[in-house]
């Protein structure tokens, strides 16, 4: 039989509403800068820095927390050429491609 549900309590601290309303419009902001990159930089990221962006993004909500997403990280510069490609031309078959796109 499965173990009960134990749910961790949330340690929850509220702000000043004053707070909440500069941190809201920071946020915003900054969320308002994001862009989808097609175009990969040829630096080296450290694995561990990859393992730790994954395990944050792991942490993002979904329904019934079933977590349905895979995550890959690709270090081939070719392969990531080769994604690239198959992405803009998915794209551009919806007629969502973007001149912006690399």
């Amino acid at each position: 039989m499965a173990d009960a549900y134990d749910p961790i309590p949330l340690d929850f601290t509220t702000s000043p509403l004053d707070e909440m309303w500069g941190r809201a419009h920071a946020f915003r902001a900054q969320m308002s800068q994001r862009r989808s990159v097609l175009d990969f930089s040829g630096r080296p990221v450290p694995r561990g820095l990859i393992a730790e962006a994954v395990r944050t993004a792991g942490t993002a909500p979904s329904g019934a927390h079933r977590q349905p997403w895979q995550f890959v990280a690709v270090e081939n510069p070719d392969l990531k050429s080769e994604i690239k490609s198959e992405i803009r031309e998915a794209a551009e078959e919806e007629g969502k491609c973007s001149t912006r796109i690399g």
